[in-house]
């Protein structure tokens, strides 16, 4: 029973390693493309920044893939699974030590809430369209 434990471990070990590696390998990458066009890195993380915080205010919102998204949603795949060791274990000790915890409904609550600040505008539209069935 211990080898198959070490295995699954070494197995995840692995899989971690080479998730490390590929992000080294992408910094390496970017890194030689920030020499050639010399922006300093701080320029570049700027740019990123400013792209990831607007990305609703520069999208226009397709409200037929809005609703193909919540008919889906509803129909075919209401659930989201991620994997995270450390979302997973507090979870867990919340679940052990507070009384009718619910995964779920923190997990929702949690998510509902980041995706409203994040996203705005596509938070209301699939809202008024869930709003709507």
């Amino acid at each position: 029973m211990k080898e198959e434990t070490g295995g699954k471990k070494a197995i995840m070990l692995d899989l971690l390693e080479r998730k490390m590696d590929k992000a080294t390998d992408s910094q390496s990458v970017s890194s030689k493309g920030i020499s050639s066009q010399g922006k300093s890195s701080q320029v570049i993380s700027d740019e990123v920044t400013s792209q990831d915080t607007n990305i609703t205010t520069s999208q226009v919102i397709n409200n037929a893939l809005v609703r193909e998204s919540v008919r889906v949603a509803y129909k075919e795949r209401p659930r989201v699974s991620f994997w995270s060791p450390k979302v997973s274990a507090i979870l867990h000790y919340l679940k052990k030590t507070v009384p009718d915890f619910s995964k779920s409904e923190e997990v929702e609550s949690l998510l509902e809430e980041v995706l409203e600040k994040k996203y705005p505008e596509l938070y209301d539209n699939v809202t008024s369209e869930m709003e709507k069935i």
